[in-house]
């Protein structure tokens, strides 16, 4: 398989893990404290069960625990619990994302509810909140189509005018659109509460270095360009590769600067020591 080919089904791939993992990847802060909370009574629960012989029924039990939390943001709450068993939930008190995680020994552990359970949990809000997700997914899904447009057309092109020679014209066009793909998915998910994350700053990181490293070849595949009839196509393409490559550098860059700006400080959740 050709590195085009290769490059083609890479940024297919990309588009396709993006678009089912972003509210993974775009993790709202309320969220992530939210499961930090359900995570830190998980761990205090072991250490009461290890002195009492049985787990705490509610948050008062394990007071001495120094689990703090704020009431007006994160909801916490032990549901049941016996001598071998507890189940508690966690959720962000003023849910934006529907999402609800919980920790119950009869059901294999914590996980995060699934859609019909989440019913159960956020309630007045949960219509307006998947009349929202529904609208970002369907940019996504408009972005989506953009980006593999975009794919599809540099495919026919470079399979009608390939030839020995001018494959620095076609390789920077192709790897442009991995970055791409984050960057679009950026402008449609970054918002005042998004966690900037080791996995998001990683992505971003190389999505950059790879828009610097499109830029630099398309520029320089303007002095690699072979004298022939095709000329002004592969010129044109070097153009798009380019402007692409700009236009992803600078979102990334101002996705940088927004989620490292200074933010209002709230208090979600404190750990316990």
């Amino acid at each position: 398989m050709s590195l085009i080919k290769k490059l083609i089904l890479l940024s297919l791939l990309i588009l396709v893990l993006l678009g089912t993992g972003c509210s993974r990847l775009f993790e709202v802060d309320p969220d992530v404290q939210a499961k930090q909370a359900l995570l830190d009574l998980m761990a205090i629960q072991e250490k009461y069960r290890q002195k009492n012989k049985r787990y705490a029924r509610n948050l008062l039990e394990i007071d001495s625990y120094n689990l703090k939390y704020h009431t007006g943001i994160v909801y916490l709450e032990i549901e049941s619990a016996g001598k071998d068993k507890y189940r508690a939930i966690s959720l962000p008190a003023e849910s934006t994302t529907a999402r609800v995680f919980a920790y119950d020994t009869q059901n294999g552990g914590f996980y995060e509810m699934g859609e019909e359970e989440v019913s159960h949990y956020v309630l007045g809000s949960l219509n307006h909140i998947r009349q929202k997700q529904k609208e970002k997914t369907v940019v996504d899904y408009l972005s989506a189509a953009m980006v593999i447009c975009l794919a599809w057309f540099g495919l026919r092109m470079f399979l009608r005018y390939r030839k020995h020679g001018n494959g620095w014209v076609w390789w920077p066009y192709f790897l442009s659109i991995l970055p791409l793909s984050l960057a679009v998915a950026e402008l449609n998910h970054i918002g005042e509460e998004t966690v900037f994350s080791p996995t998001l700053m990683g992505l971003m990181a190389v999505s950059f270095a790879v828009s610097l490293l499109c830029l630099a070849a398309a520029g320089v595949s303007f002095s690699k360009i072979p004298e022939s009839e095709i000329r002004d196509v592969l010129r044109g393409f070097a153009i798009c590769t380019l402007l692409i490559a700009l236009f992803t550098s600078a979102t990334l860059v101002h996705s940088y600067i927004d989620l490292t700006a200074p933010k209002v400080q709230r208090l979600y959740f404190k750990p316990g020591g």
